[in-house]
């Protein structure tokens, strides 16, 4: 639904507001800090929601925004009575007409974000960057520290207008730029879709990253030594912590191209949205495992090939030899803490024979998935992936499955998807064939393996 002009309304508001706010010399800053809030707002003011979240999201920002100017407002000791009353009433109206706002705003359809994905993907071909802007797609000229989407807003007439130019670093042209930003509302949409083609994309932690590395701190438990104080003024004995170890995460650029044979046209919108994002999601969700799992140093590596992971093998090479001690060795290597958040991650191949296995009382290690309730093995939940090694490709000293708290795995986000056309291919030349090349950055790396990670593998020769 479309709430532009409700969102205009909600800022004639806070405009009004922020002139009634007295002009005292130590409030300057402020208010031009407030005034900067509301403008970085209305650059960004949408015109339809893709989530409820994100319709949450929007609200909140605009209390937030209401918030500073109250207490802005009750901080001062010259303005008179009828003026704070005044603010206070202004305020009231508009949180009247934000709950009338937020109770008739409606979610983007599917279709209509394939809708309009498609139509921005068709103004990137043909270079239609007003298309381009009204959508709030927006230009990205950077090599290395992508544009944001709210530093730009679209003006009929001037084009994609930058709302501040980065210091020591000139703006570009912006009319010649053919790389642009996926609008956040449908990079939103992309994304959530995106989990549902991954195994492992609900499961690990996520940390937004605003540059290209940054580093987390890994201590093992215990590492804060605690003292009891048992009298008044008694004296704190020295403690000595056990210091985190810094881990960089790094970030790197991920690309892709998705190929099209038909031509960018206007009565197949919706059909030309729903391919990129079913082309897209489905090799992002899988290259999302592949990272988390079984990389191997390209460019990250996953948890099957973590070098200080903990390692129990079963007693031959052959895989037909597994019984349930061999589980039950592998859990007992995880500290009980974090034992109890820990899942199996194994290829679908291996369930079969699970499945036959029984523990001393004869009842099965392994429990099918129920009505809303994973696979378990012993207990604990089952992670089916097809990236890991299948039952017939196991060898003498080859991982069977893996034993961890997916937690442990930290993926780093940096905001953006950018898209670019690309016709300067051979295919494109022999067979007509299209491409638009997408990019995306994000990080991957497991944490603390020792003692809270294990590997199940067959024995050494």
């Amino acid at each position: 639904m479309q709430i532009k002009n409700r969102a205009a309304d909600n800022w004639n508001l806070l405009t009004a507001l922020l002139s009634k706010l007295p002009k005292e010399e130590n409030l300057n800053e402020v208010i031009v800090s407030l005034q900067q809030k509301l403008e970085n707002m209305k650059t960004l003011v949408p015109t339809e929601a893709a989530t409820p979240e994100q319709i949450s999201k929007y609200f909140n920002e605009n209390e937030e925004i209401i918030a500073g100017i109250l207490k802005a407002a009750d901080s001062q000791t010259t303005a008179t009575t009828s003026e704070l009353e005044g603010i206070k009433e202004a305020v009231k109206e508009l949180r009247n007409l934000m709950r009338k706002a937020d109770t008739e705003m409606k979610p983007l359809s599917y279709r209509d974000v394939c809708y309009n994905l498609g139509k921005a993907l068709c103004a990137a071909w043909n270079k239609d960057a007003e298309t381009l802007g009204q959508l709030k797609f927006c230009p990205n000229i950077r090599a290395e520290k992508w544009n944001n989407p709210k530093d730009f807003s679209w003006e009929t007439g001037k084009g994609f207008v930058p709302s501040k130019a980065v210091l020591g670093e000139p703006i570009g042209n912006l009319a010649n730029n053919d790389q642009y930003l996926i609008n956040p509302i449908y990079e939103e949409t992309i994304m959530q879709e995106a989990a549902k083609q991954s195994q492992m994309m609900n499961l690990v932690t996520h940390r937004p990253m605003r540059g290209p590395s940054i580093f987390i701190p890994e201590r093992d438990r215990g590492g804060i030594e605690l003292k009891w104080l048992t009298s008044y003024g008694q004296k704190i004995d020295a403690t000595k912590s056990n210091m985190p170890t810094r881990t960089e995460l790094k970030a790197y650029t991920l690309a892709g191209y998705v190929p099209f044979f038909d031509e960018f046209g206007e009565d197949i919108f919706v059909d030309l949205g729903k391919m990129f994002l079913e082309d897209f999601t489905e090799a992002y969700g899988q290259e999302f495992d592949r990272q988390c799992l079984i990389a191997d140093d390209d460019p990250f590596t996953g948890a099957m090939n973590m070098s200080h992971a903990e390692v129990c093998r079963i007693q031959s090479t052959d895989e037909s030899k597994l019984t349930y001690l061999d589980f039950r060795k592998a859990e007992l290597q995880v500290e009980p803490e974090e034992r109890k958040y820990c899942k199996w991650f194994l290829h679908e191949t291996f369930l079969n024979h699970i499945a036959n296995i029984q523990d001393d009382n004869h009842n099965p290690i392994w429990r099918k998935p129920g009505e809303g309730m994973p696979g378990r093995i012993d207990g604990y939940d089952v992670v089916e992936s097809r990236l890991m090694p299948q039952l017939a490709d196991i060898e003498a000293d080859s991982v069977i499955a893996i034993f961890m708290n997916p937690k442990r795995i930290i993926h780093g986000n940096r905001k953006g998807i950018e898209i670019k056309r690309f016709d300067e291919t051979t295919e494109g030349l022999e067979y007509g064939e299209l491409f638009m090349r997408f990019r995306k950055r994000d990080g991957f790396l497991v944490t603390r393996p020792k003692k809270n990670m294990v590997l199940l593998k067959t024995a050494t020769e």
